[in-house]
């Protein structure tokens, strides 16, 4: 009977503390979100078509101004979105405000008032130290409520976001964390100081979130309802920790900095840096010879982490030492431009058709088509996309993915996924190039000559007159995608 009592007496106890818990995380649940999603991925080997629909779910949170905030990941090629409120049983229709694929942060708004009844916004609080301890809001599978764990800050440092492959500053954390989690509120002090995204598969109990540098740039950056993305430093850097590298470099004792080994030929162009230029400082703060700067109290972060810190636009002010000679240089801090695009979501292929030749821009989402690209795609293409560099010349490599079989393109069904290098005995500069040149044609033969050495020749008459055929066939609405026309 006494442990009867007891049991009772603990259990009583232990009611009381959650009651307490719960009142104190009473604001921070209610301002928690449940994202239901509806997503049709696009097709990149037959662009004119969408995967079956799949459903997935995912966590969010409001901010003022009826912003909810979550991962672009969680919505990415949406094409329906549902929220709920812990508690209550009814899912609002949500609209996809605004999105930043490359730091992986999207904002949803819902138009029906109800729906923010007794839902008190965040509030953003401060960038946490090491060691600080912090709770995990959201949504993760196994269960249908929310769910609240604990962890501590663990690292700051850069790391590739794998929605995009962006490489962004990131904090890892060790609490637990799984899939549904992405885009829950990551709290200390009922402030929120990120946004859980992503975890480390290779290892357990590590977990990261987007921290509020990058959160509050996104914010920022979209307040004009368009989003800018984030700066690159567009040139190739190394180390400068060998002695011998220093001596010939003509570096002083107390120089520190990283060499240019490399400038893409837009940058060339731009005449700001040249190779084997040294750059010391950015911004008035010394680069150590391995590429870092200082950040905070006994830390340290790879400086361009200062040039994603800034918008589209503003002045990065480097210390260079070039031919043994200080020089300023005021570089204007923009987006890189790729020759295959980092991955994107929530717009439709390009592609251009005709005789049965299917034309698409090397992007990574066509890469990503083969899966485990590095291993599987074309060897050309792959190099391409890692390699190689736009310039006056070329901002697009043109693919021609497939021959859509018909009588006019005989022997030649079975090549695929070549780039093209010429037409007519030209170079081709990008999408846009390729077509009004094959449309400005009144007569003859369509000559293209491919990077395998393979040559194809088609009367253009006949593409012409193929073409309504062929796309009736192969069940195509039109002979290029919307962006094209």
């Amino acid at each position: 009977m006494r442990s009867l009592k007891l049991l009772f007496a603990i259990t009583g106890i232990m009611a009381v503390w959650c009651t307490v818990r719960a009142d104190n995380n009473s604001d921070r649940i209610n301002s928690v979100v449940k994202i239901f999603a509806v997503q049709s991925d696009p097709s990149f080997f037959q662009p004119w078509q969408n995967y079956q629909q799949n459903s997935g779910t995912g966590s969010g949170f409001v901010l003022d101004g009826g912003r909810i905030i979550t991962n672009a990941h969680v919505v990415a090629n949406q094409t329906f979105l549902q929220v709920r409120k812990q508690g209550d049983p009814k899912k609002y229709i949500a609209r996809l405000v605004c999105v930043g694929h490359e730091c992986d942060l999207a904002i949803l708004k819902v138009d029906d008032p109800d729906f923010y009844l007794n839902m008190p916004p965040l509030e953003l609080g401060v960038m946490p130290e090491l060691q600080d301890k912090v709770n995990v809001f959201g949504y993760p599978v196994g269960g249908d409520n929310i769910s609240v764990t604990e962890g501590v800050i663990s690292r700051i440092e850069p790391i590739v976001y794998n929605h995009t492959g962006r490489q962004l500053m990131a904090v890892q954390i060790d609490a637990a964390m799984n899939p549904g989690n992405s885009g829950g509120p990551v709290i200390i002090n009922g402030k929120v100081v990120g946004v859980a995204f992503q975890g480390l598969s290779q290892a357990q109990s590590i977990g990261y979130m987007i921290p509020l540098p990058v959160l509050q740039h996104f914010l920022k950056d979209v307040e004009d309802g368009r989003y800018d993305g984030f700066p690159e430093f567009d040139v190739f850097i190394m180390s400068m920790e060998n002695p011998d590298l220093r001596a010939w470099s003509r570096m002083s004792p107390t120089d520190t900095g990283v060499m240019v080994t490399y400038l893409p030929p837009l940058e060339r162009e731009k005449g700001l840096l040249k190779v084997n230029d040294v750059i010391l400082s950015i911004d008035g703060v010394n680069i150590a010879n391995d590429g870092t700067v200082p950040f905070r109290k006994e830390e340290v972060i790879f400086f361009e982490t200062m040039v994603w810190q800034k918008y589209i636009g503003e002045i990065c002010k480097l210390k260079v030492l070039r031919d043994g000679k200080y020089i300023d240089v005021n570089y204007p801090a923009s987006a890189a431009r790729e020759l295959a695009p980092r991955l994107n979501y929530d717009v439709l292929p390009t592609y251009y058709m005709t005789g049965g030749l299917l034309f698409v821009p090397l992007s990574m989402n066509y890469l990503f088509a083969w899966r485990d690209w590095r291993a599987n795609s074309p060897r050309r293409l792959s190099y391409l996309a890692e390699y190689g560099d736009i310039s006056r010349d070329r901002d697009q490599v043109v693919v021609m993915s497939e021959v859509l079989a018909d009588e006019i393109n005989q022997g030649y069904q079975n090549i695929r996924y070549q780039v093209v290098t010429k037409l007519n005995g030209k170079c081709i500069r990008d999408m846009r190039d390729l077509i009004s040149r094959i449309e400005g044609m009144k007569s003859g033969f369509i000559e293209l000559e491919l990077q395998d050495h393979i040559k194809i020749v088609l009367d253009i008459d006949k593409c012409r007159q193929a073409n309504e055929r062929i796309m009736k066939r192969y069940r195509i609405p039109a002979d290029r995608s919307l962006d094209l026309k």
